[in-house]
């Protein structure tokens, strides 16, 4: 099959006159000569070995042959229209859509994209949540936002930008705290144990770190969850001690809704990052997402725990 399009342009000289049903009017709307026109449109009939056009009286009509060309390649010219204009470079004004950890996206992006949209009103975003990552590549996802367990970006048509670093904290209701009197790290063995479903953030490895090995018995009760949404959900509802990402909590910390029973942080931190496509036609838009995300987040890994409303833990 010969995919080779043949007189291209006059045949574009062709539709545009057909709507026009004038030479004239074609040549002025083309920015060209009319005998431009003409002589394009006569080297189409000859191509093609009929004619076109044929005139009644002092006007133009297309002949049976002409209106059956007409009708294919308006919607020819169209459907090419339409794909230029979907990978031309857009304007920062327009849609965004942004894909991200349902935690990150519930947690801390969510309650916070009030601020974009207050500094960037012309640009309204979509927020999806997925803990699938999505390819940013296929065109339904113009950001994603993943963590470094999970995404790994090496590819040169591909941007990734770092968000946030963050230490993974223990935290509880200060209700618990009181309730147990949590004063030595193995005293979080009389809570209910909750983790993720990563071994880099269990409670194996804080304890590990600390050089203690406590024995995973029938005693000591242990939940696995499988997104930091699910946990810090439990423990908001005054349920267990978790370990999770500082700055997913850091306002239940410094409003003390939620406390650090241990200043322990595991060794590994967290971080998350921002991916999109080098080449999307929507880069403009999305640099001024990711920007302010960077700008937002700045700070927010390392910030420090403030005890306005409860005390710290006593240690001794």
């Amino acid at each position: 099959m010969n995919h080779r399009v043949t007189h291209l342009k006059a045949s574009h000289y062709f539709s545009v006159a057909s709507q026009t049903l004038s030479y004239t009017k074609a040549a002025e709307q083309l920015n060209v000569s009319q005998a431009a026109v003409s002589q394009q449109i006569r080297l189409l009939e000859e191509y093609l070995g009929v004619p076109l056009f044929y005139r009644s009286g002092r006007d133009m009509r297309l002949t049976v042959q002409g209106k059956e060309l007409a009708s294919h390649l308006t919607q020819a010219f169209e459907h090419i229209s339409q794909g230029l204009e979907s990978v031309k470079l857009e304007p920062v004004e327009g849609t965004l859509l942004v894909s991200g950890l349902q935690s990150y996206v519930s947690l801390w992006l969510m309650p916070r994209l009030w601020r974009f949209s207050d500094l960037q009103k012309d640009i309204t975003v979509k927020l999806f949540s997925a803990d699938e990552r999505i390819d940013i590549h296929a065109g339904k996802i113009d950001v994603g936002i993943d963590d470094n367990k999970h995404l790994i970006v090496d590819r040169e048509d591909t941007v990734k930008r770092t968000l946030i670093s963050s230490d993974i904290i223990p935290v509880c209701s200060p209700s618990l705290a009181d309730r147990i009197g949590l004063f030595q790290p193995t005293d979080l063995l009389k809570c209910w144990m909750i983790q993720v479903d990563d071994s880099s953030y269990q409670w194996k490895a804080w304890f590990e770190e600390l050089e203690i090995c406590p024995i995973r018995n029938k005693s000591i009760l242990w939940a696995e969850v499988n997104s930091w949404y699910m946990g810090i959900s439990a423990v908001k509802a005054g349920h267990g001690v978790f370990l999770c990402p500082k700055f997913m909590v850091q306002k239940e910390l410094d409003e003390g809704t939620l406390v650090q029973p241990h200043p322990k942080t595991l060794n590994e931190k967290i971080e998350f990052y921002a991916y999109y496509a080098k080449s999307s036609p929507r880069r403009a838009r999305i640099e001024a997402f990711v920007d302010w995300l960077r700008e937002e987040s700045s700070g927010q890994g390392e910030s420090i725990l403030k005890t306005n409303t409860h005390q710290p833990l006593p240690w001794p």
